[in-house]
């Protein structure tokens, strides 16, 4: 029914938290496919189907397989670091909804609490990997 959603209990600055969190990923992420893009004419169209783990995948394989030698030295840390924060990403995404220690309603993973200072660190981590593709896609590639 409408306004169903407005039963689940939360709280505003937890929600900001994790949507910001997931807007700076799907910016990184962005990043990586049209970096993709740029290296294999065509890549964007098979992007519907596809897991930012493979996404991740890709841009490993065809960051090293560029043939200009520095944009291989150069990209290949920064795709490295997209694969990583899928996983990590991962871990907030696929988290299970839980009553912390203080009854607040949280997201928790292997039972961890994902706190708002970890999902905040979390979405800096995104925007920090994402300048490095972002310079690629838009001066080096």
């Amino acid at each position: 029914m409408k306004d169903d959603r407005l039963r689940v209990p939360t709280d505003d600055a937890y929600l900001h938290s994790v949507g910001l969190a997931m807007i700076c990923f799907a910016r990184l992420e962005w990043n990586a496919v049209w970096c993709c893009e740029k290296i294999t004419s065509g890549y964007l169209q098979t992007v519907g189907r596809k897991t930012a783990g493979q996404i991740a995948a890709d841009l490993v394989t065809l960051a090293s397989a560029h043939p200009n030698a520095a944009v291989v030295a150069s990209l290949a840390g920064p795709a490295a670091e997209f694969k990583r924060l899928v996983v990590r990403r991962n871990d907030l995404m696929h988290a299970n909804p839980a009553t912390s220690p203080n009854g607040d309603q949280r997201l928790f993973r292997r039972s961890v609490e994902w706190t708002i200072a970890d999902i905040d660190d979390l979405a800096d981590e995104f925007v920090a990997a994402a300048g490095p593709l972002n310079h690629h896609l838009h001066h080096l590639l």
